[in-house]
């Protein structure tokens, strides 16, 4: 194998293909020649290029390209992630880059931004969003297949690069060069060559109602993977690169203690058509497809089943040409996506009683929850037309200077619209004698195997509910108890159309001395719905103090992107508070609760949050690999929170402010080697994320009904509860903040038939909030009318845990028993040594997962 690696990149890795040969930076660049190179870059930018040899040698999992970069320093994936039901999914993992959320990364797909703006931090809030739908912060999943190389950018961000207050992923397709004429590729990871543990912390009520429940079966799923790339050379001057890969998993899942099979299915496209010097000096036109399905349920809940869709679809037309001596760069696209869902209209949280006794017998109060929470349909249009250019200046004072800038604009048009309404029923009610007046759906009368008088006849004459033996035959008699519901939401009818227009610009300078370079550059960023001119600096250095050893530094501001999430909130109908009076004992029809509070939320004067970040680093040549040390600290302000309230024209208005604030702080190690067929990355790193809790709204009082939760913490051997906000409680969780972690990946190319590649991952101790799948109801007082008795109103049960360290390993192994045709035959397991995951809390029962194996075969032309 054969490296040359330059003074190193803040630019792109140059490949072999026409268009790069166009582009003549000459300074700050690798240039690779083999299999393997270095994937941090050697200048003061913190990126990290995979190429396509090395994405290869990595573990691929679903092969979605996101959940192959968790190894790097700085990129920390989700708690979840090892859940058992997401060893089952298929969606793209989510990613945090530098302490930020997720849906806080700048996610691009053929330098075309692949980031949603329809609420991307609901990806994670599947079971509890009654009025949203799942989202993710990735318009469409982009598959490994699809993938020529991969840049991962987490601190001194260029200033091309905008919307962000994490880090960067800028995905390039395969190109004309790098696509060999065709490859198929079958992957597939089934249960039964999996291993699992199960683990029982469950606390059944200990009464005489209990039923005696076999314990739940192992997951049961099949996932199939298809994929194809090919090249087609239609002239000398002109290639056609199509690649497609098509995911699907069949699920088995423990709901009610009972099995039950639902189904995903992920398509993954890109087709590119480049045209060389013919008009200009490169054409290229490309388009991708790439919708997402999942038919799922809400885990314990009767009749749950619903269907969430996603992806889409997006096409564009690319531009290169050398004008005046600059090198530039056009691009215009246009693309849709959704986040929709098709769910039962009614949902109804029964007390677990005779009549209604499929739920669970834990909790405080044992439920048995049936339906689901309406459709809603979500879409995303978004119409991109951006430039970039860039040109060497020459010599002046003793340095090489290059200039770049550009400029982009967009519309997004974002749509939501509910075409029936959804009804959320709470505070069931035990009534005996109660008298449902025909209604069915919401209520239910007591009912008996035989009449009462003739079991007292049985009994003797009378039933006495002082005899243990009388009250279990009046229990066996009883068919259904008697209940109904008192109190329910109604989300009417919806159908919002909101747009945003967002414009930027920039400039970066770069100059290089001998042992000096530096870049400074300046970005713009306007949209029309916060309506704020927002300037951020870039500037980062790097100094040779020898041949072997580089320091660099940086100092830089980012500016999050304005989800058009904030639009759609303003616009959004509130919901309807509804209870039902009941006079000797008859139901009476629902009626509208006048006192209580109708929200609807402003954003007013409310700035960009952004983050400002100061990075110091040094970078050591030692044992023929390269060792560094990089210090990132961001400080983020004026997060957008919950803010004071105002109550006028029967509406509670809930005013969003910049209260908001946080720090990231973080120290990595990594050292890099590659030997002879042999390669090696090793890297860890301390975290400390802090937020300024006292910012954020923790009181309840004007917060929507829908968006509260319970928050359960041990104290002395006692369980505490505490009612607050979702919201509140995702700031206040680590997800996305373990204080160590480290990574090991190992590469051996053995010979031309036989690789592998070892993956070693460490997380340390932490804390983590879980959703127990539990309710807990309280008792509401005021805010449904002024005569009506109190109600008691069921929350989510969520519960902090501690959880303990872990260590993974990984290891893939490639057989090549072919030559021509190339065929490769490839063996991945997950959690080699089938450790524990540590997934499984108190007061839950359930399977965590083990070892993890796909097994693929491949053919290459």
């Amino acid at each position: 194998m054969e490296q040359e690696q330059t003074d190193a990149s803040d630019t792109k890795p140059v490949s072999n293909d026409s268009a790069r040969q166009h582009v003549k930076k000459e300074i700050e660049r690798i240039q690779v020649l083999g299999r393997h190179f270095l994937p941090e870059h050697q200048g003061s930018d913190g990126a990290f290029t995979l190429n396509r040899g090395f994405i290869d040698d990595l573990l691929q999992g679903n092969g979605n390209i996101t959940d192959m970069l968790v190894f790097l320093p700085g990129v920390q994936g989700s708690e979840g992630a090892l859940d058992v039901n997401q060893q089952q999914e298929i969606r793209s993992k989510l990613i945090s880059i530098s302490g930020a959320q997720p849906w806080q990364n700048q996610f691009i797909f053929d330098g075309v931004s692949n980031s949603s703006l329809i609420d991307p931090a609901n990806s994670n809030r599947s079971a509890n969003a009654i009025n949203d739908v799942q989202g993710h912060p990735e318009a469409m999943f982009i598959n490994q297949e699809l993938v020529g190389a991969v840049t991962v950018y987490d601190s001194n961000v260029p200033a091309r690069y905008g919307n962000l207050l994490g880090g960067v992923v800028d995905v390039e397709p395969r190109s004309a060069v790098s696509t060999p004429r065709l490859t198929l590729n079958y992957r597939t990871s089934q249960s039964q060559l999996n291993q699992y543990r199960l683990i029982d912390n469950l606390q059944e009520n200990d009464d005489d109602g209990g039923i005696e429940r076999d314990p739940p079966r192992k997951p049961n799923f099949d996932k199939e993977s298809l994929s194809i790339s090919t090249r087609w050379n239609i002239t000398d001057k002109q290639s056609f690169v199509l690649s497609a890969a098509r995911t699907t998993s069949t699920i088995s899942e423990v709901s009610l203690l009972e099995t039950v099979s639902t189904a995903r299915e992920s398509w993954s496209t890109s087709a590119q058509w480049t045209i060389d010097d013919v008009l200009l000096d490169r054409i290229t036109v490309s388009g991708s497809y790439s919708p997402y399905r999942s038919d799922v349920i809400l885990a314990d809940v009767k009749d749950s089943e619903f269907s969430l869709r996603g992806g889409g679809y997006r096409f564009g037309i690319n531009a290169q040409q050398e004008m005046f001596a600059w090198q530039t760069d056009w691009r215009l696209s246009w693309s849709h996506s959704e986040n929709s869902r098709t769910a039962p209209q009614f949902y109804l949280p029964w007390y677990r009683a005779a009549g209604k006794n499929w739920g669970l017998n834990v909790g405080e109060v044992p439920f048995s929850i049936e339906g689901g929470y309406g459709d809603l349909d979500k879409e995303q249009e978004a119409l991109q037309l951006s430039t970039a250019w860039d040109k060497g200046l020459g010599k002046l004072l003793g340095a090489e200077h290059a200039l770049e800038w550009g400029a982009d604009t967009s519309r997004s048009d974002i749509s939501r619209s509910r075409p029936q309404a959804s009804v959320i029923y709470s505070s069931p009610y035990r009534d005996s004698n109660i008298d449902c007046q025909a209604t069915t759906l919401d209520c239910v009368e007591q009912s008996y195997r035989i009449s009462l008088e003739a079991l007292a006849e049985e009994l003797g004459g009378e039933i006495d509910f002082s005899n243990p033996e009388h009250i279990f035959a009046f229990q066996e008699n009883l068919l259904a108890r008697g209940q109904y519901f008192r109190y329910r939401r109604i989300y009417p009818q919806d159908n919002i159309q909101v747009s945003l227009q967002q414009s930027s610009a920039y400039t970066e300078l770069s100059s290089v001395w001998e042992k000096l370079r530096t870049d400074v550059g300046l970005r713009i960023d306007h949209d029309d719905f916060l309506n704020n001119l927002d300037i951020s600096w870039r500037s980062r250095a790097s100094y040779s103090v020898t041949d072997t050893t580089t320091l660099f530094t940086g100092a830089n501001r980012y500016y999050a992107a304005n989800l058009t999430a904030y639009a759609i909130r303003e616009a959004q109908r509130p919901y309807i508070i509804q209870y039902r009076p009941v006079a000797q004992g008859v139901i009476g029809s629902w009626l509208d609760a006048t006192s209580s509070d109708r929200f609807r939320y402003r954003f007013e004067n409310v700035k960009t949050p952004y983050s400002d970040e100061l990075t110091f680093g040094v970078r050591q040549a030692l044992f023929g690999g390269f060792f560094s040390a990089r210090w990132v600290r961001r400080e983020n302000k004026d997060l957008i929170t919950r803010g004071p309230t105002e109550r006028f024209d029967g509406y509670t208005y809930i005013y969003q402010t910049n209260e908001g604030e946080s720090q990231h702080n973080r120290y990595s190690i990594s050292y890099y080697r590659e030997w002879q067929n042999h390669g090696i990355t090793f890297n860890v790193s301390h975290s400390e994320n802090q937020t300024t809790a006292g910012s954020y709204d923790t009181a309840v009082e004007d917060v929507p009904d829908d968006e509260l939760v319970f928050l359960s913490t041990q104290m002395n051997g006692n369980t505490e509860y505490t009612l607050m906000s979702f919201d509140d409680l995702t700031r206040r969780q680590d997800d996305f903040s373990r204080p160590v972690t480290a990574n090991l990946v190992l590469r051996s190319h053995w010979n031309d038939q036989f690789s592998t590649t070892f993956t070693l991952s460490f997380v340390g101790e932490y804390e983590s909030a879980f959703n127990t799948n539990l309710q807990r109801e309280i008792e509401v007082t005021d805010g449904i009318c002024e005569s009506c008795e109190p109600v008691n109103v069921a929350y989510p049960v969520f519960e902090y845990v501690e959880r303990p360290a872990r260590t993974l390993l990984g290891a893939k192994m490639s057989w090549r028993p072919m030559q021509y045709p190339r065929v490769a035959v490839t063996l991945e397991i997950s959690n080699l040594l089938n450790s524990r995951t540590h997934q499984i809390g108190r007061n839950q029962i359930g399977f965590e997962t083990g070892r993890d194996i796909w097994l693929g075969v491949g053919l290459q032309w």
